[in-house]
């Protein structure tokens, strides 16, 4: 009987998230491409992966992207699998899920979203992405 209440209760909670996040969701269909890492930017070349970094977020919840291979800071890995967001009170976190059975993650709590623009913070560093 717990079992089937805790499973009752987290199908509501994944209701009431996916409900209270499709207008978040509808803003974030794009693909985002990484223009400024926290003080870093183009400017001054300290940062590699500016305008090589993107995440293609698409209607369906899938994605396509490019993010640092987490071995090698250097390199670069391509990344498909799923996406989905939560938001609690005013906080909006992105979760990208890729890899054989989408088993790895990256998860961005979303500091600023604008038409154009977004701002995540990842590992306690802020990203600056721009829609193209």
């Amino acid at each position: 009987m717990k079992i089937q209440l805790f499973y009752l209760l987290l199908l509501f909670q994944l209701l009431v998230l996916s409900c209270s996040n499709s207008n978040i969701n509808q803003r974030l269909v794009k693909k985002w491409v990484l223009t400024k890492v926290g003080e870093f930017g183009p400017e001054k070349n300290k940062v590699l992966g500016i305008n090589h970094v993107y995440f293609d977020l698409k209607e369906n919840e899938t994605f396509s992207g490019r993010w640092y291979d987490k071995n090698n800071m250097t390199e670069f890995i391509d990344l498909k699998g799923k996406w989905l967001t939560t938001e609690y009170e005013d906080k909006i976190r992105l979760l990208l899920f890729y890899g054989p059975n989408q088993k790895k993650s990256i998860i961005f709590d979303i500091v600023k979203i604008e038409e154009e623009e977004m701002t995540m913070r990842n590992s306690e560093m802020e990203h600056f992405f721009r829609a193209k």
